[in-house]
Formats: structure tokens, sequence, C-alpha cells
């Protein structure tokens, strides 16, 4: 990838990047004493357009989508390449996917639960299938390919897992066309946060070497042979599986708070944390497709940020219950 064709985009980021929401500010949203306090602290920010134009405050998801689709049309307007936005927005192309092969099995209309982002015609897919069509299109393909094996098995959950599967090759190939050590970190970093919580949940729920193997992906940087090792095992906080990894120190503190009999969501925070400490490498980079995933990621988790305490807001949930799952920032 050249990167001297960053150069401009890079400038204008790190002017962009003075509007993320601070730690410090997420801090004062979780002690805001009630939702409609929460979205009024927003006024002086970015999102202050999406969220005056909602008739209640429980409409909030719309002004969160709003701010979504504005976003990621700015970045694929600065940015010189896809790719650095394209790895975050393919995760959204394999959801409408999902939602697609769902809805063609069940007979079902689930078109509000698609996520109409980024340059793939979801709904134009969405017409080629229901009309037996065929097509070159690689995305297509993998759908019928996914009802095929749910035809054959009848579990919903091969869906999913033959679907994340082809989300982490499109990951792998996105990685291999920008050439660059942060798209390889963020994708195989990913793959063994995804192997070691399937691990864990083959292990808790007592599921033979067959289901292990469905469910676990190729690609990461821990090889998927040495999880068979482990199944049936209580998995500790320091065992070789993952001792010597880049994710180490996010996992441990993972199988430390489910040792203690809590729940596998922790570790959707601790990937969310990684993410950030990766993305930080991009601060000393002058310019380069690293300063717009950077950009780009930091963006989704202040999102993720927003989204739970909104949730808990409307729930009267704690402070405290807020700060503990909020994630760490880029700023």
């Amino acid at each position: 990838m050249d990167r001297s064709k960053f150069i401009q985009s890079s400038s204008w980021i790190r002017v962009l990047e003075k509007r993320l929401l601070s730690h410090q500010f997420f801090l004062r949203l979780a002690d805001a004493p009630s939702l409609k306090d929460a979205l009024r602290m927003l006024n002086d920010t970015i999102y202050q357009t999406s969220i005056s134009k909602l008739e209640k405050d429980t409409d909030y998801e719309k002004a969160l989508s709003q701010e979504l689709l504005r976003f990621y049309k700015e970045m694929y307007e600065i940015s010189p390449s896809n790719i650095p936005i394209d790895f975050t927005v393919v995760k959204y192309y394999y959801h409408n996917l999902k939602v697609m092969a769902k809805e063609y099995v069940k007979k079902e209309d689930l078109s509000h639960l698609y996520v109409p982002l980024g340059n793939l015609d979801i709904f134009g897919l969405r017409k080629l299938l229901q009309e037996n069509s065929s097509s070159k299109n690689e995305y297509l393909r993998e759908v019928k390919e996914t009802i095929r094996l749910y035809e054959k098995t009848k579990r919903p959950s091969d869906i999913d897992i033959n679907l994340d599967r082809c989300y982490f090759k499109s990951l792998l190939k996105l990685a291999d066309e920008a050439d660059e050590d942060i798209f390889y970190s963020y994708v195989k970093d990913t793959i063994d946060f995804k192997n070691i919580r399937s691990l864990m949940r083959a292990n808790a729920e007592g599921a033979d070497l067959e289901f292990l193997t469905d469910i676990l992906i190729d690609g990461g940087n821990i090889y998927k042979d040495n999880f068979y090792n482990y199944l049936n095992t209580k998995i500790e906080p320091d065992s070789k599986l993952f001792k010597y990894s880049n994710i180490y120190k996010y996992v441990k503190q993972g199988t430390e708070f489910f040792g203690k009999g809590r729940s596998l969501s922790r570790f959707e925070l601790l990937v969310d944390n990684e993410m950030v400490d990766l993305i930080k490498n991009a601060k000393k980079i002058t310019y380069g497709p690293e300063v717009i995933f950077a950009h780009v990621i930091a963006k989704e988790i202040e999102l993720r940020n927003l989204r739970i305490i909104f949730v808990a807001k409307q729930n009267g949930l704690s402070s405290e219950f807020i700060r503990e799952r909020l994630r760490d920032t880029y700023v």
C-alpha cells in the first residue's frame, strides 16, 4: 500500500480526532442522573444534530445509527483507499448476510435488521438470492453455501458458524491486501480471542471434539490444533495455550473473571481494550493507512460506550455498573 497517498487524509484525521469523546467524559456521562441528562450532555459534541431530532429519549438508537452512517460516509470520502475502513465495515456485511440467510430459511421478512452500511448492495444480493439468480458475487456464494449447509444439518447455529468462518477469511484477505503489521495483528489477535472464548464455552457446556472443531477459526497466531489438547480441562490464567501470545494479559484477566463463576461476557470488553492498545501505536505515525484505521476503531468503541451508558440509564442501572463495562478510549 502506497503510504504517501495517505498524507493529506492523515492530517485531516488528526483534526477529527479532537471530536472523539475522552474517558473522563464517559465517566461524567456514567454519573448522569438519567437518560435525558446523559443525552443533554452531548449537546456540544458531534452527536448533537442526531440527538436533537429524537422524538423521545428512548429512541437513542436512531441517533447512534445516524451517526454511524454519517461517520462511515465521511471516512470513505476522506480515505484514498477503502481497505482501512473495510476492516470494520465487513463485520456489518456478514451481519447482513446472516440476516439474509435466516430470513430465507425462515421465510420471514427480517429487513428491519439490515445495516445499510458500506459499498455492498445488500438488498440487491437479497433479491438475487430470493430469485435464485446466478452471480459471481463472493458474498452471495457464501450465503448460498451456508443455506445448503443448514438444509443438510437443520442446525440454526450452523448459519452463524459458517458465516463467521467466511468473515475471518475475508479479514485475512484484506490484511494481505494492506500488507501492514497493524492489520495482521488486528485480525490474528481477534481470531485468538474468539478461539479461546469458544474453547471455554465448549468446556462449560461439556461439548465434544466435533463441536469444538466446528467453531474454531483458522488463521490466528495460536495454531488451531493446540486448542484440542485443552478440551474438557480447566483453563488456567497462566495456561501455556496463550501465555506467549500477544493477548496474554487480556486473556489472563478474562479467565480469572470467568474462574470466579462469572460469564464470558468479560471477554468482549477485553477484546475492545486490546484493540484500543493496538491502535494507540498509530499516534506515533505521521501518515499512513494505520491513522485512518485507528480512527475508525476509536469511533466504533466510542459508539459502544455510548450504547452501554444509554441502555443502563434507560434501565435505571448504577454508575458503578456502567463504569465496570466501559471500554478504554483512544483519547
